[in-house]
């Protein structure tokens, strides 16, 4: 698989808002889903997304995922 795979974890609405695609526009990267879930614990919204990202200013888009507060794990670079 090429590029820098990561693991997001949401938390709250940001579960359910568009930022993988708004975060794409603004750098350029390109994304693939490799894996993902999307549940609730105590009736707070969480979800974990492992994605792999190719292409334009990956360091930027990873920056402006953690400014949205999402927790942001490099698992390959």
């Amino acid at each position: 698989m090429p590029g820098r795979v990561v693991r997001l974890t949401f938390t709250g609405e940001a579960t359910y808002e568009p930022v993988l695609g708004a975060v794409a526009r603004e750098t350029g990267v390109d994304f693939s889903i490799l894996a993902g879930r999307i549940d609730r614990i105590k009736d707070v919204p969480y979800g974990q997304l492992t994605v792999a990202f190719t292409g334009g200013d990956i360091d930027a888009a990873l920056a402006q995922l953690a400014a949205r507060e999402l927790t942001v794990e490099e698992v390959r670079a």
